[in-house]
């Protein structure tokens, strides 16, 4: 059977043949195994497969059609070679653009793929989440139900294009998520954890019960405060969000080009509280998403984003480096299929260096002040400034004279990124990291974060 990357070079071969000035092809084969589970029981237990051919063709100098296609089919390949050459002829010029990648040297990843992880059966992963069902409810009688998912992802990733980049990987990750609930609905604690990795050998889904249950009776009866400001310990959920909005107001290539950065005219400037460094780590096995090389082709490395509290770099793919007269620096997004961040370059293997606090140092140091679980329907409010806003979800305490005096209610903030990572008082140990889906990360305490809504729930 042929591969995936012989697939793709194939399908350029065609878009040049019939007259194509240049052509990238893209496949990814994947499969997503899913587990999801509510009040106790498991309501879905099924396997996904996909199979997904992007082809992007160049007319002339400057004129470009794309076709994506279900199929890897003969036909299917050359409809998607005569749709995308049909729309690159009566495209607009597109006067950015100069040529795609030039191939460079790719180093393997092999670690990417464990085949223990990409061969959990469904009964493994229903007998997971029996544990993490009955583990919850074991731990204390006002454990009322659960809810939450096991997730496998499995792909084979392939891209070739007519400058002579050939680039393949195969890859597997795994995902849980538990949301506890304790007490009756009027006084009702909820609790949650996650865990993300390349091997489910990791997972400890007795420990997941346990502290998500732990968090759920802990936060039984919430309590209302006032809006205002707050000092605030951000578990790492709660600092990925944060990091998550940073990364794309602005440390994006893309953003900063179209006059929306957070970071335009800062880059060199002390913006961020000098205790925080930042590298994007695209290779590191210390990230969910490790991968050898990006969406197009170009090898992954490390980028140095912050350092002592000054953004340094920005983060390329091809075509905004080639707009800016530089490089690409290994940060495309993948085109393979439908993606809301196609063509938006940004980092997605952030790691923060930790510092030396534990959680309950930070709580100590805290006069008047929240712990929060983790954020919850974000959204970016105004981008220049990196403002921000959601609620706060799952699991939320007051701080009082460093000690936590009792959970709070579902909290809304609005605030700027950049002024909460202005004065970050304190950055978490080792025994803090978390790794999540876009970040590894400690957990922190800054001095300010602005409640501005209520809730009753």
């Amino acid at each position: 059977m042929m591969q995936g990357i012989d697939m793709a070079k194939k399908a350029v071969e065609k878009a040049v043949n019939m007259g194509a000035s240049q052509a990238e092809a893209i496949i990814l084969v994947g499969s997503t195994a899913l587990t999801r589970y509510t009040h106790n029981a498991i309501h879905q237990n099924v396997v996904k497969n996909n199979t997904v051919l992007n082809l992007e063709v160049v007319i002339g100098k400057n004129k470009i059609g794309t076709s994506v296609v279900n199929s890897l089919s003969e036909n299917a390949i050359d409809q998607s070679v005569e749709r995308a050459i049909k729309i690159g002829k009566i495209s607009t010029p597109d006067p950015d653009f100069k040529h795609y990648p030039e191939p460079l040297t790719i180093e393997p990843l092999p670690d990417i793929y464990d085949s223990r992880t990409a061969n959990v059966t469904p009964e493994e992963r229903a007998e997971a989440v029996k544990t993490l069902i009955e583990t919850a409810l074991d731990h204390d009688k006002r454990v009322t139900w659960s809810t939450g998912a096991y997730t496998v992802d499995t792909g084979t990733y392939a891209v070739a294009n007519s400058l002579g980049v050939e680039a393949e990987m195969t890859f597997a990750a795994a995902s849980a998520d538990i949301v506890t609930k304790a007490g009756d609905d009027a006084v009702q604690g909820s609790g949650y954890r996650a865990a993300r990795s390349l091997k489910v050998s990791d997972f400890d889904f007795g420990a997941m019960a346990r502290s998500a249950a732990e968090d759920a009776v802990d936060s039984i009866e919430p309590k209302l405060i006032p809006i205002g400001e707050y000092e605030a310990v951000l578990t790492p959920s709660a600092t990925s969000t944060l990091t998550g909005f940073m990364g794309r107001l602005g440390f994006s290539a893309r953003s900063y080009q179209d006059g929306f950065s957070c970071l335009t005219d800062k880059i060199g400037s002390q913006v961020f509280d000098e205790k925080l460094t930042v590298h994007d780590k695209g290779r590191s096995l210390e990230t969910f998403g490790a991968r050898p090389f990006d969406g197009e082709g170009v090898p992954k490395g490390t980028l140095r984003l912050v350092k002592d509290g000054v953004p340094e770099n920005l983060c390329y793919d091809n075509y905004t480096a080639l707009k800016d007269g530089t490089v690409s620096t290994g940060h495309a997004m993948s085109k393979a299929g439908s993606s809301y961040f196609r063509g938006f370059p940004m980092p997605m293997n952030m790691v923060v260096e930790p510092g030396d606090a534990a959680v309950d140092e930070m709580i100590e140091d805290t006069k008047r002040g929240v712990l929060i679980t983790r954020f919850h329907y974000v959204n970016a409010i105004r981008n220049d400034l990196a403002i921000i806003s959601g609620l706060t979800r799952d699991a939320c305490w007051l701080i009082e004279n460093g000690e936590v005096k009792h959970p709070i209610k579902v909290m809304r903030f609005t605030d700027s990124v950049l002024r909460v990572m202005k004065e970050i008082d304190m950055i978490g140990g080792n025994s803090t990291v978390e790794k999540l889906p876009s970040a590894t990360l400690p957990a922190l305490k800054v001095a300010k974060f602005k409640f501005t809504g209520q809730s009753e729930f």
